[in-house]
């Protein structure tokens, strides 16, 4: 059946499973209808009446309720569903009909099953650029549920396969909170990077973020959502056979305590192909295992000799507040080169910070410091450039046979990402630093080049995370909190000033 005629508005509904969520603005295609009518037919599908189920007893009641229609009371008496079209081309025009105050629509009624109707809603929408990627990758989604393939979809939709792929990982992301991570502008390519995190708390937090946040920024705590991924993998997999000879240490205190050793050359480093050496003791010596929270690393510990002196509760405190210290520099560490390394600079931030280089090479250091460092061939070899670049030397590549920056050339390396690392790796040395937090005692210090480090940085595009503002400005909870003294004086702010 494919006919033709005019059909009431009311019997008109939008199709239930119409991927298209949000109409958008409505204004011009209203005024176009009352000036000229309905120019286009639309595509519809009948839908025979039905008896009412409880929910839809419950939904009409609730609209009674609101607009007091004399039709939705006699359904509600009657308990039955009259018969209707849904839309599945036109649903803009069909509101904006309505708004314009029309009483009926031209509609071209086809006969399609549940496959046909969602592929031509989908065919429909797909291209149309007010589409947001999140209701594409639902539509592709969808497809993918009715037994589309790939192909299929490809040729009906226009898409590469590529670009499905993406939408496929878009469409796997709570829906709530990307939508709402959509409207505020985050960008495909990070939401892609996204799906490869698979904790959904994790990536309902950073998808919070989206508003607050550029998408570097973004980037650099989705790379450490997805290492600290892989590391629990590998974890995983070690421990079953750490456990065959090793017992789990009970607590951290247990760490510190002077009843047990670090056996240091048995740390395990959880990265891709970590694997585990059983000590040829084992079979005469205790040994207990413990997994560091901050690096991830696998430690290793035995029970230390009986003349080792019992370390008091202060010691055992200290001794923890330095390690906590250290992994939290670490950790603030990890995040600045994660944001290097996924840094794409627009024209703008580009700009800034060659502005930012300028004001530094001039003002923060003699130019007579900064330049033989610009053109030593040998500070281009360091690891922690190629880290800072996320640029692995390749394998069977000789450093003699090019300097670091005609390789940096030669793979496409970022201008701007080539700049900032030169100036956190060179002259302000940000590999080295330790950064705002005390190893010693865990007690905030103030740290001039760090904040520079964090200038260039923020020329940059780059945001600080919650807990990395806290560590910058002394409120982390690792800092002790500062007691008053019964016998100082009250504080006068004129003093301080």
């Amino acid at each position: 059946m494919n006919e033709i005629k005019m059909i009431p508005i009311e019997q008109l509904e939008h199709h239930p499973e119409n991927p298209r969520l949000d109409l958008g603005d409505l204004t011009e295609l209203t005024a176009s209808i009352k000036a000229n009518g309905i120019l286009q037919n639309l595509t519809v599908v009948f839908d025979p009446g039905h008896g009412m189920s409880p929910e839809e007893w419950t939904r009409i009641s609730a609209e009674y309720d609101r607009t007091h229609s004399e039709k939705l009371r006699a359904m509600m008496d009657t308990k039955t569903i009259p018969d209707r079209y849904l839309v599945v081309i036109g649903n803009r025009r069909l509101e904006a009909s309505k708004a314009a105050g029309l009483t009926e629509l031209p509609c071209s009624i086809r006969e399609m099953d549940h496959q046909e109707q969602i592929a031509t809603m989908l065919q429909e929408n797909m291209q149309r650029s007010d589409l947001t990627v999140y209701e594409q990758a639902k539509g592709i989604q969808m497809m993918m549920d009715l037994g589309f393939d790939k192909d299929q979809i490809a040729e009906r939709t226009g898409f590469s396969k590529s670009t499905i792929d993406r939408r496929l990982a878009v469409a796997t992301l709570p829906e709530a909170e990307t939508k709402s991570a959509v409207e505020n502008g985050i960008d495909l390519l990070t939401l892609v990077e996204l799906s490869k995190v698979e904790d959904r708390e994790t990536q309902e937090k950073i998808l919070s973020r989206a508003d607050g946040l550029n998408s570097s920024s973004l980037r650099a705590d989705i790379k450490r959502a997805v290492t600290d991924q892989e590391r629990k993998k590998i974890q995983d997999r070690l421990i079953p056979e750490i456990k065959s000879f090793a017992k789990p240490l009970k607590n951290d205190n247990d760490r510190w305590s002077a009843r047990y050793e670090q056996v240091r050359s048995m740390t395990i480093k959880c990265e891709e192909g970590a694997k585990v050496t059983v000590p040829e003791d084992a079979g005469k010596q205790t040994y207990y295992y413990w997994m560091a929270s901050w690096s991830g690393d696998i430690e290793f510990y035995r029970p230390a000799k009986k003349e080792k002196k019992e370390k008091s509760p202060e010691e055992i405190a200290l001794a923890r507040k330095q390690e906590e210290a250290k992994q939290l520099n670490k950790a603030m560490h990890e995040r600045r080169i994660a944001f290097c390394q996924v840094f794409t600079p627009t024209k703008k931030l580009e700009t800034e910070l060659k502005n930012k280089f300028f004001e530094w090479a001039f003002g923060w250091r003699s130019i007579n410091n900064v330049g033989p460092w610009f053109v030593n061939y040998h500070s281009w070899q360091d690891d922690d450039v190629r880290i800072y670049l996320d640029m692995p030397e390749e394998e069977g590549h000789k450093a003699s046979e090019e300097s670091l920056l005609e390789e940096c050339k030669r793979r496409n390396v970022p201008f701007g990402r080539l700049l900032l690392t030169w100036m956190l790796c060179g002259a302000l040395v940000d590999a080295s630093r330790k950064g705002y937090c005390s190893e010693y005692r865990g007690e905030y210090q103030k740290d001039q080049d760090m904040d520079r480090v964090y200038e260039v940085l923020a020329a940059a595009g780059y945001q600080l995370s919650e807990e990395e503002q806290q560590w910058k400005d002394g409120t982390h909870p690792i800092y002790p909190k500062k007691e008053a003294r019964a016998e100082d004086p009250e504080e006068d702010p004129e003093e301080e000033e």
